[in-house]
């Protein structure tokens, strides 16, 4: 009697996982297809992150099945390279902003995976593609600099690409969604904010430097241009193709150039240096 009891919760359990998966894998395709997601690799990805996370104790999180499935199925879509639009995304979860992206954060941590993001990547997302370089240049001189003290530093993470992208942009005056940054960095908002300060020094430097050499060949090819033509200018040039000037008046007319020569110099010297 025991035993006949024990089989009969024994198949009520595995009949129960049964309908459960297969409610997940219909949510799965239903949500799939309203995001634009239909490549195969992706949608195996997503089942993969889902099966994982309820090993790693995704049932105690406060997500509902199409909340679990619409993060899985965001970060599938970013491991595989597919797009999809981030606020739909967001509706169909079910969440609002901040808890949308509070969940993606520690479903991240359980599953020990971390989206793909790049500083070129997140330059074109936020119309900010005049900072590419420079951010390129923050995390390179980061990693140099942190590389001397830690050897555990991996600047490929979405926190140090997204951080050098927030630092280049508030250093060039480039306005973007500072929001929509931190959201795509993955990581808390003290860790973050840590990172964006100590980068956004080293893009001041890099910015200030590149300024100064810049303003030096600047001014240098100001007065070059002063002198060259103040040389064009001058009587003797002229005086070869105005045979018919006396030289009484050649005489005048470079004393007087030599003097307007003179205070164009001095002009020329104070505006450069004013600036």
């Amino acid at each position: 009697m025991v035993k006949a009891t024990c089989a009969c919760v024994g198949d009520n359990i595995c009949e129960t996982s049964l309908v459960g998966l297969m409610m997940e894998a219909g949510t799965l395709h239903t949500l799939a297809g309203k995001l634009g997601l239909s490549s195969p690799s992706t949608l195996r990805k997503a089942e993969e992150l889902i099966r994982l996370l309820a090993v790693q104790g995704g049932s105690r999180l406060s997500l509902s099945m199409s909340g679990k499935t619409v993060i899985c199925l965001e970060m599938a879509a970013s491991l595989t390279g597919a797009s999809l639009d981030k606020n739909l995304a967001m509706k169909l979860s079910g969440l609002k902003r901040p808890q949308y992206v509070g969940m993606s954060q520690t479903v991240s941590r359980l599953l020990n995976v971390s989206p793909r993001v790049s500083v070129t990547d997140l330059c074109i997302t936020h119309s900010a593609t005049a900072a590419t370089d420079l951010a390129c240049h923050i995390l390179k001189q980061y990693e140099s600099s942190i590389g001397m003290r830690r050897k555990d530093v991996d600047v490929s993470l979405p926190v140090y690409q997204t951080a050098a992208v927030n630092a280049a942009c508030k250093v060039m005056k480039i306005s973007v969604d500072k929001r929509r940054l931190f959201e795509s960095s993955c990581s808390k908002r003290t860790v973050y904010q840590q990172l964006v300060d100590a980068m956004t020094k080293i893009a001041q430097e890099i910015h200030q430097h590149k300024t100064v050499k810049g303003g030096t060949k600047r001014t240098r090819t100001l007065m070059d241009m002063v002198e060259e033509n103040l040389r064009d200018c001058s009587p003797k040039k002229r005086s070869r193709e105005e045979s018919n000037e006396d030289e009484d008046g050649e005489v005048d007319k470079e004393a007087d150039f030599e003097a307007w020569k003179k205070k164009i110099l001095e002009s020329a010297a104070a505006a450069t240096a004013a600036e």
